[in-house]
Order: C-alpha cells, then structure tokens, then sequence
C-alpha cells in the first residue's frame, strides 16, 4: 500500500513538468506545421463556392400556375496556382433542373498567364469563348440560352494594349454524320477595353464554325432526334458593355449564319438582349436595379420567346450573402410561327451565398 502511495505521488509531482514538456513539444509541432502550410501547395489552392435557393411563382402561356421553393444550385470551385504560368481549375456544380446530378461543369489546365505574359493556352472541358452573356438579373439572357457552348475544348487566349483574343477548337458532340469523330469545330473571338476616368468601354465579337454545338441547339436536337440535322451552321456575336460612373449598359446580339441545317425546317434562330444596370448603396449595403428588353427571331422550337422584358432588384445582406427580387414577363410566338400567341410571367426571389 505505501508503495502504491508513493508512486501515486511520485506521478503527481512529475504530471506537471510532463504537461508542460508535452504542451512545449506541441507547440513547437504546431509552428513546424505552420511554416510548411504557409510554403506549401495548400497557399497555392483557392476553394470557391454558391448555394442558391429560389421562391418562385409563374404562370405560363397556357395559364397555369405553379409557385415553389427549393435549392437551385449548388457550386464548388478548386483553383491551383503551382507557378504563375502553371495553373489549373475545377469547378463542380449541381442544380435543380440540370438532370445530372453532381457533374463537372468546367475543368482543365492552363500554361501560361494572360494578365503578365500576354497569352495563355487552357485544355479540358470548357466554356468557349462565344458569347459574352453578363446580366444583373437573376435569369440567364436569351443569348446564353442559345448559344452557350460547353465542349472539351482547346483555347489559345491573348492580350495586350486593351485588345484580347481567343483562338479555340473542339470536337463537337452533335454531329451531322455518326462517324464524324474529330477535332473539326473551331472558332474566333477579339475585343477591345479601354478606361477613362469613370468610364470604361468593353467591345467584342466572335465566331463559331459549329453552333449547333451549343447548349440550346443540343438540346433541342437531343429531344427532337439528332436525324434531323442535316449539315453546321455557324454562328456569330457581338456585345458592347459601358459602365459610366454607377450606371451600366449591355448590349448583344447572337445568330445563326445558316438556315439549311435542319432536315424539316427553314430557319435562322436569333437571339439579342438590352439592358441597363445601376449600382449603389443603401445604409452601407451595396444594392442594385437592372431592366432588361430581350427578344428573339425563328427560335419558337428552342422554347425561347419572341420578347421579354424585366427587371430585377439586389441587396448584399453581407459580405458573400444577397438577395434579389426579379419579375419577367414573356410573349410567345404568334400561332402562324409555331407558338401560342400567349403571354407568361415569372416573379422570382433568390438568396444566395458566395464564397
């Protein structure tokens, strides 16, 4: 009994000096774990992300109404800056409507910087450099709509003395001959930047060899049957983006270049959009209010209107967190061109959080 006393106290007497050793070896282990992570490849990974969740009440051309809330999107982006000519960049995503699950939106890798070396050359599955497509409202432009195009991809992108330039090829995955299994679609884009005291101009146009190839063409040929394409059409954009002081004012126009592709129709889908943006700020928060005029042309079989119009309100909450209000209001084609000669609208509220 007395010797298990003593050693009781023996461990009592030399816990502290054990503690403060251990504490000492701890913190020695944490500065050694700090000094790594701070010349590591962890200061060289940036992580990005959005949840999005929408309330939202409509009532289409067929005057039926549906009113809902859900969570709509959901993205996580992983940026690597190994050196400042080798980088890379992936970006997963999820949404409601997509119908694919969790998927790979955008990846690839870059060689080259284009902000300190003038050119720079990305691979992988790519948005490609057609079409501008920035808005304030909460919907995407009837011009994404139509021409967003998402391939795996090769672009070589340049620039220097406020002009900038891209270069791109894909292997398209509508084609008009099941065999066609090659790198045959290319296309161009060039613009101009320029700023002067408040007010800064950016202009640009670009060229598809293939816009059959984009996201609205595709699906439409994925519902109605890949036979009916025929042969390509080409494609082309232009955009005007001014900002003076707080205010904002887009422009683009997106079209076809052919109207023989199709096997049973004759058209030459168009898509264009207007709209004026003001920035500013309420109690400290930063707000903003954009109206938007868009329209279309032969595109009643892509399920795009004839016109819209809308306008959208935003709130920054706090740093990452907004919410924004947003009302649009569709006219459809007349019954002679396919549609329902009906109107629809749309009131949408999004929260949402960025980081």
């Amino acid at each position: 009994m007395k010797l298990l006393v003593s050693l009781i106290v023996c461990g009592l007497m030399l816990s502290p000096a054990f503690v403060f050793a251990t504490d000492g070896a701890l913190a020695s282990r944490v500065t050694a774990l700090e000094d790594v992570l701070s010349q590591g490849i962890v200061q060289q990974v940036q992580i990005s992300g959005a949840i999005e969740a929408e309330m939202g009440y409509s009532i289409d051309y067929d005057d039926v109404k549906e009113s809902d809330v859900d969570l709509t999107t959901l993205e996580l982006g992983i940026d690597v800056d190994l050196t400042d000519y080798f980088s890379g960049f992936a970006l997963m995503k999820w949404e409601e409507d997509g119908g694919e699950g969790v998927f790979l939106d955008e990846g690839g890798v870059t060689l080259g910087n284009v902000d300190d070396y003038g050119v720079a050359v990305s691979a992988g599955k790519l948005y490609v450099p057609f079409g501008v497509y920035e808005t304030g409202m909460v919907s995407d432009p009837l011009t994404l709509e139509l021409g967003e195009t998402r391939e795996g991809a090769v672009t070589v992108n340049v620039a220097g003395g406020g002009f900038y330039g891209a270069a791109y090829s894909f292997n398209s995955a509508i084609n008009d001959d099941a065999t066609d299994d090659m790198i045959d679609a290319y296309g161009l884009m060039a613009g101009y930047a320029f700023e002067a005291d408040e007010m800064s101009v950016d202009l640009s146009a670009g060229w598809i060899s293939n816009l059959t190839s984009s996201g609205g063409f595709s699906a439409y040929l994925d519902d109605a049957g890949v036979a009916l394409l025929d042969d390509y059409t080409a494609g082309a954009t232009v955009s005007a983006i001014v900002n003076i002081a707080d205010f904002t004012l887009r422009g683009e126009y997106l079209t076809a270049l052919d109207n023989d592709y199709l096997v049973a129709e004759d058209s030459e889908p168009v898509a264009w959009g207007l709209e004026f943006g003001y920035r500013f700020e309420i109690s400290g928060h930063g707000a903003s209010v954009a109206v938007t005029y868009q329209g279309s042309a032969d595109a009643v079989m892509f399920g795009l209107p004839e016109t819209r119009i809308g306008a959208a309100l935003g709130f920054d909450i706090t740093e990452g967190v907004g919410i924004a209000f947003e009302y649009i209001h569709d006219e459809d084609y007349g019954l002679s061109d396919g549609g329902t000669g009906e109107s629809a609208d749309t009131v949408t509220c999004q929260l949402a959080l960025e980081f």
